[in-house]
C-alpha cells in the first residue's frame, strides 16, 4: 500500500505564526527516492491524527496547530 502525503496549514503554538501547504506523510519510512526529504514537514501524521489534532486544537501535542488539511501527491 503506498503511503499518503497530506498538504496542512495551521500556526505555531509560539508566536501564532501561520504557515500553508506543509506536507506530511502518513508514514515514518524514508523511501530513497525521497532525495527531497527537507520538503516533507512531518512523517507519520495520519489522516485521523490530523483530524484529531484539528479538534483538538491548541490542546494537541505538537509544537503547531493544525487548521486544515488535504490529501495531495508528493
Amino acid at each position: 500500500m503506498k503511503a499518503k502525503y497530506f498538504s496542512i496549514s495551521g500556526y505555531w503554538k509560539e508566536d501564532k505564526e501561520k504557515f500553508e501547504d506543509y506536507i506530511v506523510k502518513e508514514t515514518e519510512d524514508v523511501e530513497k527516492s525521497e532525495a527531497d526529504d527537507n520538503l516533507i514537514f512531518y512523517y507519520g501524521l495520519s489522516e485521523q491524527e490530523i483530524i484529531e489534532a484539528i479538534a483538538l486544537g491548541e490542546n494537541s501535542g505538537y509544537d503547531f496547530v493544525i487548521t486544515s488539511y488535504k490529501e495531495t501527491t508528493f
